[in-house]
């Protein structure tokens, strides 16, 4: 088994195998593509928060349900091609009884992401990925700053068209059947 810190510093690739074996026992978070792996940058105090609230109140909504909701450590697996990509959404919800790997889930149907510094990773690379998977019905954009509110949804029903935007009220994820307060939302981010 090769350790993270050893993957970090060779320019050979690793196997999904060797990944998986070294990323718990990292002191931070990689993403893997097709044999190459690259450490997350660290979040903010609004982005926990920010996403903290969300998985919280689609967890209590969602709770006794066949859904699962996961929150920053669990991975979502795809395979394009031939490349496996593994990527730590800030809430996913997944609902198929037989995607259960320990590590992560490979069919969720809702991918929600707190805007990071790289928004272009979020806007773009992310919201392009969640779309090769043929489960998934509902991407989630969310802006940490409360000075510029903006929960952005994309849904495969829609053509993954530029979905609704909400920057006050309420939104709903059709997906999965969860309305929550934006309002609420960027009250809790003021002052931090």
């Amino acid at each position: 088994m090769i350790g993270m810190s050893a993957v970090l510093r060779t320019p050979e690739r690793i196997s999904v195998e060797e990944y998986l074996e070294g990323e718990p026992l990292s002191d931070i978070r990689h993403e893997y593509y097709d044999g190459r792996v690259r450490s997350m940058a660290g979040g903010s105090v609004r982005h926990n928060v920010a996403a903290g609230w969300l998985y919280w109140k689609i967890a209590e909504k969602l709770q006794g349900g066949p859904c699962r909701v996961f929150m920053a450590d669990v991975k979502v697996r795809l395979k394009f091609l031939s490349a496996d990509m593994f990527y730590y959404p800030d809430v996913m919800v997944a609902c198929e009884p037989g995607d259960n790997h320990p590590l992560y889930r490979e069919k969720p149907k809702f991918w929600l992401e707190v805007m990071s510094a790289d928004e272009n990773k979020d806007r773009v690379e992310k919201f392009l990925t969640s779309r090769r998977i043929d489960s998934m019905e509902e991407y989630v954009i969310v802006s940490c700053d409360p000075e510029k509110p903006e929960v952005a949804a994309f849904r495969r029903a829609e053509g993954w068209e530029p979905g609704e935007t909400v920057q006050a009220g309420e939104i709903t994820f059709s997906s999965i059947g969860v309305t929550v307060s934006v309002d609420e939302l960027y009250a809790s981010l003021r002052g931090l």
